[in-house]
């Protein structure tokens, strides 16, 4: 009898990471493994935290995960300086292409004065009028 049930994150996902490996090599043998990096950045003035970046890299792939600086240091580039550390940083490792996504009151214009071009998007996300974005940016 089929059974739906909650497991921890990490368990689920080495289970999934397990089928969807064993499902590639059936469909191509020369995919290479789902591995993936994780780089975890922060920023500092002194002691205190004002920003950081998370990321990982799959496949000569950057996914963008979180970005925040803190409101007192806005404006002043720090949020560039972590974005290009860790573009620097997977390319380094590889990465052909860095994506992530932003919504419509987040960030889009900051990243594509970055060198991101939006790929898609979703309308009425979360509610009417917003906006999710889908960016993308060679690292090439």
């Amino acid at each position: 009898m089929l059974r739906i049930a909650d497991l921890n994150l990490e368990q689920n996902s080495q289970e999934i990471s397990g089928l969807l490996e064993e499902h590639s090599r059936r469909m191509d043998d020369s995919i290479p493994p789902y591995e993936r990096e994780v780089i975890s950045l922060a920023a500092y003035e002194g002691d205190t935290y004002v920003g950081g970046i998370t990321g990982d890299m799959v496949w000569k792939i950057l996914n963008v995960h979180l970005l925040a600086v803190d409101p007192t240091y806005r404006g002043n580039g720090l949020g560039g300086i972590l974005l290009k550390e860790l573009e620097d940083r997977a390319r380094s490792r590889g990465c052909k292409v860095s994506e992530l996504t932003t919504m419509s009151w987040q960030a889009p214009r900051f990243y594509q004065k970055l060198g991101y071009e939006v790929f898609g998007e979703i309308h009425d996300c979360p509610q009417e009028g917003q906006t999710k974005y889908y960016l993308k940016k060679s690292l090439e």
